[in-house]
């Protein structure tokens, strides 16, 4: 399924601390490209937003889009796959664990209804939610009835990237 090249790829990444496959040098657009794709078919890999001093693939409306090692790839190299599937495993009885579990709801949870949770502004919030994602963890946007934005934590091998 993967040959040498991608093994070593996913090798360096599972050694890092922040998961982050980085884009080897000297490769062209294309091939770069390409590999991309093969590493998110085979959900070894998702997309995930960096900023701009860590490792990243390319560019789009987002930022820079970088390459994290899945559980699936770590799995391929005879790892565990983390905490959990998702990535989700924290201390029960936390605010954090009180935050991924309003957001595997399938309603989902708002800055509001998180901030009513923990008793934290609106700035710490949003802080908390960009700090799962630093983590692995995918999150997607969807508006509810109202046209509130609600946020749900995703499965990272079966959720495109945000």
């Amino acid at each position: 399924m993967i040959d040498e090249t991608h093994h070593a790829l996913l090798k360096a990444a599972a050694e890092s601390h922040d998961q982050l496959i980085t884009r080897p040098a000297g490769l062209n657009a294309r091939a770069a490209k390409a590999l991309l794709a093969k590493l998110r078919k085979t959900a070894l890999a998702v997309e995930v937003v960096v900023t701009e001093d860590e490792p990243h693939w390319h560019s789009d409306e987002r930022g820079p889009i970088g390459l994290r090692l899945a559980p699936t790839g770590r799995e391929s190299l005879g790892l565990d796959a983390g905490p959990d599937k998702a990535g989700t495993k924290s201390r029960s009885g936390t605010k954090q664990a009180l935050i991924i579990a309003m957001l595997q709801r399938d309603e989902g949870a708002t800055v509001a209804d998180l901030m009513a949770a923990t008793s934290w502004l609106a700035h710490s919030t949003r802080a908390a939610l960009t700090g799962l994602r630093k983590r692995g963890m995918t999150l997607t946007k969807g508006c509810d009835a109202e046209g509130r934005t609600v946020y749900r934590l995703t499965d990272d091998a079966t959720t495109e990237a945000r």
